[in-house]
């Protein structure tokens, strides 16, 4: 009998330890996956409502990756659309977009994450609409970026930004700073 219990108890041991191995690696796997789509869509959410800003065009890809509450509460986005934007005097023709993900987590039950990224576009290509030439400044305007903790939620399964608070403003890209200076302004 005293054999038997200890093989019942061996048994029973490993499969304890099996069960929680598999449950950490289904809830790692569940982790990597909510983090890896989320970074897409904040890579390139983020650079396609910048495109819609400077160039005022393919706003509708825009609800892919923002939910609609999101999109009617932006005052960049109706900025761009309403004539109140500084970029409206300019045809925009490129731009470099550089966004960093600080911080991000999502548990793989949860159905919201938040994350911390900066964001920069430190030159953008084109030049003044033609009727407003004598108006306008040949130079565009600098993009203002910054820090900002975003809210996604998962809606239908699919992660979108819902919140986008900015905490710090950019003031300048790092390379043109002098040593010792600082690159954010609380």
């Amino acid at each position: 009998m005293l054999y038997i219990r200890r093989m019942v108890w061996f048994i029973a041991s490993r499969l304890v330890i099996l069960c929680v191995l598999v449950g950490m690696l289904v809830c790692g796997f569940f982790m990597c996956l909510n983090v890896a789509n989320i970074y897409v869509i904040l890579d390139e959410g983020l650079e396609k409502r910048v495109e819609v800003i400077l160039t005022r065009e393919d706003a509708e890809e825009l609800n892919k990756y923002f939910h609609y509450d999101f999109l009617n509460a932006d005052p960049a986005l109706a900025g761009a659309f309403d004539g109140t934007s500084a970029y409206d005097d300019y045809t925009v023709t490129g731009f470099d977009y550089e966004m960093k993900i600080e911080k991000l987590w999502a548990w793989p039950w949860d159905e919201f994450a938040t994350c911390t990224i900066t964001e920069q576009v430190p030159s953008i290509a084109g030049k003044v609409i033609s009727s407003r030439a004598s108006e306008a400044s040949e130079t565009i305007p600098a993009w203002q970026g910054g820090r900002y903790n975003i809210t996604l939620v998962k809606d239908n399964g699919l992660w979108k930004i819902v919140g986008m608070q900015q905490t710090a403003i950019l003031m300048e890209s790092a390379d043109q700073l002098e040593p010792g200076e600082d690159v954010l302004r609380q």
